[in-house]
């Protein structure tokens, strides 16, 4: 019997250079199970956008299917190991159509199971360089920014950041990203 494969993935925004996540999938596991690891890796909500998976670059190359919120849609099903990978092969995966959140997948290795992990899961990413929050910094604490104002940044012209706090103090109407590390 031959031992189940696990493909190791080193995913990354497209668009945005830092942050990435290493993502261990089964072979038998499938594209909707590797949509909502690629959701929770990237803090994408898992309820509201559809997503895709593609064979080369997003919207120029082949659709492997649409996959819906909860993980249905035309290529869910469809098995890591049925889509013809080999190490070193890249794939790109759109979140939010509106949006359109680009990433690169590498395959950077296919190993043997471990037994003790539970698949998928993320299991490294980047170092994070943080950044700090702007009215925090001004009372001289260096508090980790979490947030971006969306609305002040377009309004300043310059990323306006801020932390937990701050937002619900003094920007609690504003539109506002979770910053990714």
């Amino acid at each position: 019997m031959e031992k189940e494969k696990v493909y190791v993935f080193k995913a990354a925004l497209k668009y945005r250079k830092g942050p990435w996540r290493r993502i261990e999938i089964k072979g038998n596991q499938t594209l909707g199970d590797f949509d909502h690891i690629m959701r929770e890796a990237f803090n994408h909500d898992t309820g509201d956008h559809l997503s895709e998976f593609f064979s080369g670059r997003v919207w120029h190359s082949e659709r492997f299917g649409e996959i819906e919120p909860g993980g249905s849609g035309s290529s869910a099903k469809k098995q890591i190991d049925q889509l013809g990978l080999t190490e070193g092969n890249a794939i790109e995966y759109v979140y939010d159509f509106g949006d359109d959140i680009q990433h690169v997948i590498t395959l950077e290795k296919i190993v043997e199971l471990e037994k003790e992990a539970k698949y998928p899961h993320i299991a490294s990413k980047n170092k994070p360089r943080y950044r700090y929050c702007e009215l925090c910094k001004k009372q001289g604490k260096n508090t980790i920014a979490t947030w971006i104002c969306i609305e002040c940044s377009e309004e300043e012209q310059r990323e306006v950041l801020l932390c937990e706090d701050c937002l619900e103090k003094k920007h609690e109407d504003h539109y506002a990203d979770e910053i990714l590390y």
